[in-house]
């Protein structure tokens, strides 16, 4: 196989698992999402990044959801940095595909 066809389909496989990736952590996600909005359990999403923030502010506010915040911004931390990785694998990719050409 030309190596043109090899590196199409690698990006065409990391975009692949970036889907997969994207639909495998919004099903983990969904659940804890489900439990803090049905109970109110209501934080800016600037504190999802910044998980000591959240440990100081929000989870003495809500102690009884705090296994489910804590899964619930860790999970969307990990979703980010997943996606960026392939992201940034998928352009170097297509920027050897162009030069390459």
């Amino acid at each position: 196989m030309e190596l043109y066809q090899t590196l199409i389909l690698w990006a065409a496989g990391l975009m692949l698992i970036l889907v997969l990736v994207n639909l495998y952590i919004r099903i983990r996600v969904w659940k804890h999402y489900v439990i803090l909005s049905k109970n109110k359990v209501q934080f800016p999403t600037s504190y999802i990044m910044k998980p000591d923030k959240m440990e100081a502010e929000i989870i003495p506010r809500y102690p009884s959801y705090a296994g489910n915040i804590r899964a619930f911004s860790r999970h969307l931390r990990l979703s980010l940095r997943i996606a960026s990785i392939l992201l940034m694998l998928i352009t170097l990719l297509a920027a050897v595909i162009y030069y390459y050409r």
